[in-house]
């Protein structure tokens, strides 16, 4: 992966997180893009990987719904 694939990764999961914290739910799409994220064969930014924590913790926490 070149660096402006991975500048688009990393701006395209902080537009995915946004809308999630935004609207308080994750759609079924939103949950493919992270497991994606998750299992890239990249290594993962450690703010990429905060900003995947945090939607965790706040599904966790009942602040963001599972849209099917």
């Amino acid at each position: 992966m070149n660096k402006s694939q991975a500048k688009a990764r990393t701006t395209s999961l902080e537009l995915v997180v946004s809308n999630i914290f935004a609207a308080r739910k994750i759609s079924a799409s939103d949950r493919q893009f992270l497991r994606m994220a998750l299992f890239s064969p990249r290594s993962l930014s450690i703010t990429e990987q905060k900003q995947i924590k945090q939607v965790y913790e706040e599904l966790m926490a009942g602040r963001i719904s599972i849209v099917k």
